[in-house]
């Protein structure tokens, strides 16, 4: 993921407790592109609790200083529905941007189930998108096979990727 987002023109919010994690010969709070402290990110400045409870989100790609392309939570050991409620709390607690997406990133088989969560009533103002393992592994091979970047894509290409968790009639 902090890879896609450099490879695009983003900047990264990794979550707080995983910036320690090696990843090749670096830590991932060191990685091209990581931002090393949220409250800086000139978005969320008025925003203090958003940034407490943005603290733990797995991931979040910035852009111009103005932009959260996407909000990420990364459900591969924790529940669904705990990747939600973070999203969530910081959707209530941040700002309000426009073409934020709120995505729920899991394994493929998972899908039933962040479609079905996401859907709860509490979660539906999320919007919430699906973003498969498989998708992310073929955005990411796209990405450095064909050197896309942010001068070669919009952040619309990523809903390419992603599928919604709401269906069309509860839109509506």
């Amino acid at each position: 993921m902090i890879e896609i987002g450099y490879m695009l023109g983003f900047r990264t919010w990794v979550a707080h407790n995983d910036k320690g994690f090696q990843y090749g010969d670096k830590r991932v709070g060191e990685l091209n592109g990581v931002i090393p402290r949220l409250a800086d990110e000139r978005v969320l400045a008025s925003y203090e609790d958003a940034v407490k409870a943005a603290n733990l989100i797995d991931c979040i790609w910035f852009k111009n200083g103005k932009l959260m392309p996407a909000v990420m939570e990364v459900e591969h050991s924790t529940g669904i529905t705990s990747g939600l409620t973070r999203m969530k709390n910081f959707q209530d607690l941040g700002p309000h941007l426009a073409d934020i997406r709120w995505v729920i990133v899991a394994a493929d088989e998972d899908r039933a189930e962040v479609m079905r969560k996401a859907s709860v009533e509490h979660f539906q103002s999320l919007n919430a998108k699906f973003f498969p393992y498989s998708a992310v592994e073929e955005l990411y091979d796209l990405c450095k096979r064909r050197k896309l970047s942010n001068k070669s894509v919009n952040e619309a290409f990523l809903d390419c990727f992603m599928a919604p968790c709401l269906a069309e009639s509860i839109l509506n």
